[in-house]
């Protein structure tokens, strides 16, 4: 397959233009992205807000091919002035409750917007992996996706939150701002207790691309937040 320019990388990625409607992911280490490609059709079926997927290319089936989306990510918006704080918090939130409400793949009946049941996690949204698209807001980079319960994805989501706001980098007061704006609008069943921020601190742990940074600082700042 002839690839076009390379129009992004990630931290262990890179995406390159096949033509003005779709793109296509390369892992930099040729792991396959089929699960992840499963997962995001799956949700597309179900009007969750992802890209469209397209088979991949029988002689590199570990890619990913995927629609294009335009835009600005949520972090470039707010950082251009084009959105507030309030509005990326929303937004997170209802993404969120959204993709748990969405059933898991083979399951019968409909997802659960509790804490406890199972459903679809994302486990690394925040303002990067949305992309403020024309008609709303998509939701990428699906490789840490698995399922569980939401208040892991929103322990996740709010770890992440308050590392960042603690790291001292440009980002950090976009950060601060954000991670109490999201939690306000997190569901009732979804309780940040010591229990579930601790998986979401040794989940952070285990990855060997998260940024460097005092994570129990960061889980005693989400617990005290969400209190």
């Amino acid at each position: 397959m002839q690839l076009g320019e390379l129009i992004g990388s990630g931290r262990d990625a890179d995406v390159y233009a096949l033509n003005e409607n779709w793109v296509l992911r390369r892992n930099r280490d040729g792991r396959s992205q089929a699960g992840e490609a499963a997962v995001m059709a799956h949700l597309h079926a179900h009007g969750y807000p992802v890209p469209e997927i397209h088979p991949a290319p029988a002689d590199t089936p570990a890619d990913l091919v995927m629609r294009r989306v335009e835009g600005p990510t949520l972090l470039d918006a707010v950082l251009a002035g084009q959105i507030g704080v309030a509005e990326v918090g929303a937004t997170l939130a209802e993404l969120l409750v959204r993709l748990h409400a969405v059933p898991p793949r083979g399951a019968a009946g409909t997802g659960t917007g509790t804490g406890t049941g199972t459903a679809i996690l994302h486990l690394d949204l925040h303002p990067l992996n949305v992309i403020r698209a024309a008609d709303g807001p998509v939701v990428i980079d699906w490789s840490n996706t698995r399922e569980g319960t939401p208040a892991q994805d929103w322990a996740m989501s709010a770890l992440i939150l308050a590392q960042v706001s603690q790291d001292g980098s440009e980002l950090s007061r976009a950060a601060a701002e954000l991670l109490p704006v999201l939690l306000s609008h997190r569901p009732a069943a979804i309780v940040l207790d010591a229990g579930v921020m601790a998986w979401a601190r040794d989940e952070r742990a285990a990855d060997p691309n998260h940024p460097p940074g005092d994570l129990d600082a960061a889980v005693a700042l989400v617990i005290a937040r969400a209190g």
